[in-house]
């Protein structure tokens, strides 16, 4: 019981900074924008710095092919070690770039970079930390351990947005942003310790040869691209209620920057609670139930709340936000035991990591910038929510039919 609490600390404690470190360029978009790209209007700028965050798009699938197969191969605990000591020095790295004013178009440049080797490295630790958690647990406790392992990856978001609120009360963001990123490099090393001090019993996996992993993947295929698209979906909530409502109610509304960040950082409590209580509602009336309802009523509701949000009061942006959260919270909680299920446990890392970091970059990290793409071309905010609710259609059309098809020839047991 002793080895469980500390390896469940551990494997939080390294989910909470990966999302702390990945959510902290998101908050940090609308002040680098003209940093970074002071040439533009506000608008192209905030869209330009947008587009850096699906700059992972290919760097997260491979480093989940790297991490994967070191995961099932020699143990998940080395894939997770290496991957949190590697996102910690990126983040030192990311500290000391400097901006356009110093060294002109190259700094955008180092900046994709950056995230490119982030991207690669984050692959290791989202997937493969909720795996070994759930693998060392209870069967009936999955749902709520699942909730519990979002609600880090929340206290990550929470604080990178405790950071910049500080820094829009205390410093100038644009001239201490910098030191946000330090502080996460302290904090993953400090992960890294409690790591190597942690003394668990390696898992027995299945030894693979380099070249099955192919074979793997094509076994698994219908699996992973249901994973890839419930992924996508997910992310791309996270993105619209936590990225991009952020800085498009500035240039919608007559809130600031400064106290949308306020207003963020504030709200991220109640969405850290919400998750725990989600994956109760989950293991009370099945996961699929729940993320099915979640994707519908995005679906449906997408549209008239940002029809609601255009001149909105201060009452109503919070209450979008709060709605918008909620939403994504109730689908992302059971999401990690609900993946889990599908793949065996000898190819679980590699399969399930890929299918996550493809859907999560390829169809979610796009996500605001899109939106905003959509929203400049159109000029109509209800446009905004077009992505989000292809993507709840499409996502609750695959739920729906791999329960059915699995429920008629156990589609997801291959055999070899």
């Amino acid at each position: 019981m002793k080895i469980f609490r500390t390896q469940f600390w551990s494997i939080c404690l390294g989910n909470l900074f990966e999302h702390y470190d990945t959510a902290l360029f998101g908050f940090l978009s609308p002040f680098l924008a003209p940093l970074f790209f002071p040439k533009h209007d506000p608008l192209t700028a905030l869209m330009l710095t947008y587009a850096i965050i699906p700059m992972g798009m290919l760097m997260r699938p491979l480093g989940a092919l790297f991490f994967g197969y070191i995961g099932d191969l020699q143990g998940r605990s080395r894939a997770l070690f290496v991957s949190l000591l590697g996102m910690g020095c990126i983040s030192f790295c990311m500290a000391f770039i400097p901006t356009f004013e110093r060294v002109g178009i190259l700094a955008p440049i180092l900046f994709c970079l950056a995230r490119l080797v982030q991207n690669f490295l984050a692959s290791g630790e989202i997937m493969g930390g909720a795996i070994l958690l759930l693998e060392g647990a209870n069967e009936k406790k999955h749902d709520v351990l699942s909730s519990l392992y979002g609600a880090s990856t929340i206290g990550g978001i929470l604080l990178a947005s405790l950071g910049v609120s500080v820094l829009c009360q205390a410093f100038s963001v644009e001239s201490g942003w910098r030191s946000l990123y330090i502080i996460g490099g302290i904090t993953a090393l400090f992960g890294c310790i409690i790591r190597v001090r942690e003394r668990i019993s390696p898992l027995k996996v299945l030894k693979q040869p380099l070249a099955q992993i192919g074979k793997t993947l094509w076994a698994y295929r219908k699996a992973a691209s249901l994973i890839a698209v419930c992924a996508g979906f997910s992310y791309a909530s996270y993105s619209v209620a936590l990225v991009l409502i952020n800085g498009l109610v500035p240039l919608v509304t007559s809130m600031t920057k400064e106290e949308m960040m306020q207003v963020n950082s504030s709200l991220l409590i109640l969405d850290f609670a919400a998750l725990p209580f989600c994956g109760w509602i989950a293991s009370k009336i099945s996961r699929e139930k729940l993320m099915i309802g979640a994707s519908l009523a995005v679906f449906a509701c997408a549209m008239p709340l940002f029809l609601l949000l255009e001149q909105g009061s201060w009452v109503s942006v919070v209450s979008i936000r709060i709605a918008f959260v909620f939403l994504g919270v109730a689908f992302s909680a059971p999401l990690h035991a609900w993946a889990q299920k599908l793949i065996p446990e000898a190819h679980r890392y590699l399969v399930i990591s890929f299918g996550y970091a493809l859907g999560s970059q390829l169809i979610g990290s796009p996500t605001s910038a899109i939106s905003l793409w959509l929203f400049k071309e159109t000029g109509m905010i209800t446009s905004i929510a077009w992505y989000w609710m292809a993507l709840a259609l499409l996502t609750t059309v695959g739920i729906f039919r791999g329960c059915y098809t699995s429920s008629q020839d156990k589609l997801y047991k291959v055999s070899h």
